[in-house]
Parts: structure tokens; C-alpha cells; sequence
């Protein structure tokens, strides 16, 4: 074993001195898909030991021509602002762990290398190749847990491989690490973006469109309502946009006709899962009616039609949650809605009287930290959504991803400022830093081409 990990320190180091973008797409990777483990008994786990080397890799580099400096744009102020503050009101209130100091830092570093590797390539690849590779990995996942075990939580096949042994409770059960809303949230930013090149390309790529199907079958087996809803919001706004214009409506009722037989497809291929994977009857009956059972019923019941009340579970659950978060929020002294509780506050202190988080992201980020750190977020979303439609002829692909998490966020937790989701927006703020060099230079340009003519 000493040998292998000595053999894997020094390629490891050799991709780091010369090939440092393979370490980036590396913890961009594990970074979206949640991978990490510790090893050799170091003080470290491999998450933050790859992210700090690359870091530091990533400081003493060379930066790449015309490319601003990280500190010059206020948007990456705002985040950083953000995080340390969030770390600060967390340890005013005796809550700061430090694995919550680990997350903040190494959701720093992933901004930082997020931005400067945007500038090395001159493009989203690195993020886009990472999301992609993530997808399958969370869709593996998925297929392992239902072929291995056949019911939820999901077992994760890098564990397996390792021979690290899952969390168990005091019955032998498997505990739920990470929810199963996780892989469908993958997968589904997979989707949109795939979506939206689709639509972007001149070309028509196929290689893109066969990663379709499966990343909306992950989606389905792992019962997201929440990425459902962030999918069918985020394709409406796509498709709604293309058909307004003229050239592009062509392609955009292409998607609609590809999206019908996706949808046909993968839920074919869904229902067939019980008799190729051995699934049991109440694992199946579960995922009928977190799919289709509960929110057929609610619909009915918010439009006035009868309903079947036993149909009324984790989705009608999660609207009284939010509903008494928002009320416990009202009863806190003006103070603390101003500068928020601290990070997981709300449950500390049981506001909810259920040990859980609110499920509602917006409420997640007011409870932690309050009005100030809501308006700083919302101010920079606005800011880089309305640079970015300003700046560009096409809608990014940056833009519909994180119009996607914002729909999923209403009925999850802290998504909204999680490494992932400030990664995805440090790349958008480093294109629109991009295309506004550009666009000066074409102005620059074009006073010279006017006087030779």
C-alpha cells in the first residue's frame, strides 16, 4: 500500500508542477460531486489537501495576459464579504465549528481557483468538463444503490471501492450522509447546461445531446421534486426565450419534441427498474408517490379540486415548515433579523420545533445571517445575472444553471452559498470580466477600420 501512495504523491506532483488544470478539473469534481475521505491518518482529508495545493499552485502561477486582478471586481468582494461574515456571526453566537471553518475556507479557495482557471483557459471548460464527469459519477451512484441495495440512502461507489465503511445506526441501518435531493441536483444542472449549449451551438454537438437522457434519468431516480421544479423552470425560460427569436425558434421546437422523447424514454426505462434491479414493492410505491402521487395532489388542492390527503406528505410538510420558519423569523428580536443566528442557528435553537432546517434557501440564508447577508446576496445575483444578459447575444449557459438552483433552493437548505453554487457564480463573473475586455477592444477596433476604409 506505501508504495502505491508514494507512487500517487509523485504523479501527483508532477501533474501539479506541469499540468496544474488536471488538478483544478480534479477538485472542481470532487468538489460538485461531494467526494472527500481522509486517508493515511493525515490531518488533512483529500478535499483539502488537493484544494490547498492547488491553491498555493495557483498564487506563485503567472497570470494570463489581460486578465484583471481577483480583488479589482466587487462582485468577488461581495462573496468574500459574505463568507467571512457568515463565519463571524456564527462564532458571535458559540456556533462556529471547525468544519464549518474548513467548509468556508475551502469554498474561498474554490472561488479563487474558480476565477483564475476561468483566465488559463479562457473559457468555462474546466467547470463544464467537471460538471459533466460529476453527473455520472452522482448518476453511478444512483444506479449502484438501486442495483446493490435497492432502496435509499444512497450508497456512494468511491466508498465501496475503498472499503470505507458506511455510517450505520444503533439498528445496523444505513444513516443518510448526503439526501438523495443531492444526486438529482447534479445531474439536473447537468441537464440545463447541456440544454443550453444545445441551443447556443451552431452546431448541433451529439455527444452533448446522448448525456440528455441519462442525466434526466438520474434526475427521476433520485425522486427530486426540487430538481423537477428547477428543471422545468429553467427549460421554459430557455425554450420561451429561443421561440421569440426567429432564427433560433427552429432549434428551440427541436428541444421540445427531444424533450418529449426524453421524458417517454427514461420514464420507460424507469418503470422497467423493478424487475432488472429487484426492486421492492414499498421502494417503488415511495418513489410513485414522491413523483406523481404528491404532486398531483397538491396541485389539486390549490386549485380547489378534491385530493387524496395521504398524498400530502414531504411537499405539503415542507410548505408548513417554511410557513413556521418565516413565522419564527418574525419573533426574533429586530437585531438578530438584522445580522441573522449563525450558521445552522435555527436548529440550535429549535425554532422549528423539529430538530430540522427550514427547507426553504431563502429562509436558510435569513436565519444565518439575517437581512444584511439576504440583500448582499440578492445584490450580487442581480448584479452578475444583469451583466452577464447585457453582455451577451445568447442567454450563458452560467445564467440558466443558476436560475436552476434558485427554483430547487425553495424547498432545500443551504445551497444557496454552498461551494458548488459559488463556483458556478465566480466562472459567470470571470466571463462577463472576459467578454467586457473583448467588446472594449472591438470598440478600441473600430475607429481604425473606419479611417482605412
Amino acid at each position: 500500500m506505501m508504495p502505491f501512495l508514494i507512487i500517487a504523491a509523485l504523479f501527483y506532483g508532477y501533474l501539479l508542477v506541469v499540468k496544474p488544470q488536471v488538478i483544478a478539473m480534479l477538485f472542481f469534481t470532487i468538489t460538485i460531486a461531494d467526494i472527500n475521505f481522509e486517508m493515511g491518518g493525515l490531518p488533512l482529508n483529500v478535499r483539502a489537501i488537493i484544494g490547498l495545493t492547488l491553491f498555493f499552485r495557483t498564487v506563485i502561477a503567472v497570470r494570463s495576459e489581460n486578465e484583471p486582478g481577483f480583488f479589482k471586481t466587487l462582485e468577488v468582494w461581495l462573496i468574500i464579504l459574505l463568507t467571512l461574515y457568515a463565519v463571524l456571526i456564527t462564532a458571535f453566537y458559540e456556533l462556529l465549528t471547525i468544519e464549518f471553518v474548513k467548509q468556508s475556507a475551502l469554498t474561498l479557495i474554490a472561488v479563487y481557483c474558480g476565477f483564475r482557471y476561468y483566465w488559463r483557459e479562457g473559457n468555462m471548460r474546466l467547470l463544464k468538463l467537471s460538471l459533466i464527469i460529476s453527473g455520472f459519477i452522482c448518476f453511478a451512484d444512483l444506479v449502484f444503490t438501486y442495483g446493490m441495495y435497492g432502496s435509499f440512502p444512497v450508497q456512494r461507489i468511491y466508498l465501496y471501492l475503498l472499503g470505507i465503511p458506511s455510517e450505520v445506526d444503533e439498528e445496523g441501518k444505513f444513516v443518510e450522509v448526503i439526501n438523495h435531493n443531492f444526486y438529482g441536483l447534479i445531474c439536473g444542472m447537468c441537464f440545463v447546461l447541456i440544454i443550453n449549449e444545445f441551443l447556443n451551438l451552431k452546431k448541433t454537438n451529439l455527444w452533448l445531446l446522448l448525456l440528455l437522457p441519462v442525466m434526466f434519468l438520474g434526475v427521476l431516480m433520485s425522486t427530486s421534486r426540487s430538481t423537477l421544479l428547477g428543471l422545468i423552470v429553467a427549460s421554459a425560460f430557455l425554450i420561451f426565450r429561443e421561440l421569440k427569436r426567429g432564427e433560433k425558434a427552429k432549434r428551440a421546437y427541436m428541444l421540445i419534441t427531444m424533450a418529449a422523447g426524453i421524458i417517454f424514454l427514461c420514464l420507460l426505462v424507469f418503470t422497467t427498474m423493478q424487475s432488472f434491479f429487484n426492486l421492492s414493492n414499498e421502494f417503488l410505491d415511495g418513489i410513485t408517490m414522491r413523483l406523481i402521487d404528491e404532486p398531483i395532489a397538491v396541485f389539486n388542492k390549490y386549485l380547489g379540486l378534491n385530493y387524496n390527503a395521504q398524498s400530502l406528505d414531504a411537499m405539503d410538510w415542507r410548505k408548513e415548515a417554511a410557513s413556521d420558519a418565516f413565522n419564527a423569523w418574525l419573533n426574533l428580536s429586530f437585531r438578530e433579523q438584522l445580522f441573522g443566528i449563525g450558521f445552522w442557528g435555527f436548529v440550535d435553537r429549535d425554532l422549528g420545533h423539529t430538530k430540522l432546517p427550514p427547507h426553504n434557501g431563502i429562509l436558510f440564508l435569513l436565519f444565518d445571517t439575517g437581512l444584511l447577508g439576504l440583500c448582499i446576496y440578492i445584490t450580487l445575483i442581480v448584479r452578475i445575472a444583469r451583466t452577464s444578459l447585457r453582455l451577451s447575444s445568447n442567454i450563458p449557459p452560467l445564467v440558466t444553471t443558476l436560475l436552476f438552483v434558485l427554483f430547487y433552493c425553495i424547498g432545500q437548505n443551504g445551497e444557496l452559498t454552498s461551494s458548488i453554487t459559488f463556483l458556478f457564480i465566480i466562472t459567470l463573473i470571470a466571463e462577463n470580466e472576459h467578454k467586457k475586455i473583448l467588446q472594449s477592444r472591438q470598440h478600441l477596433q473600430e475607429p481604425e477600420i473606419q479611417l482605412t476604409a
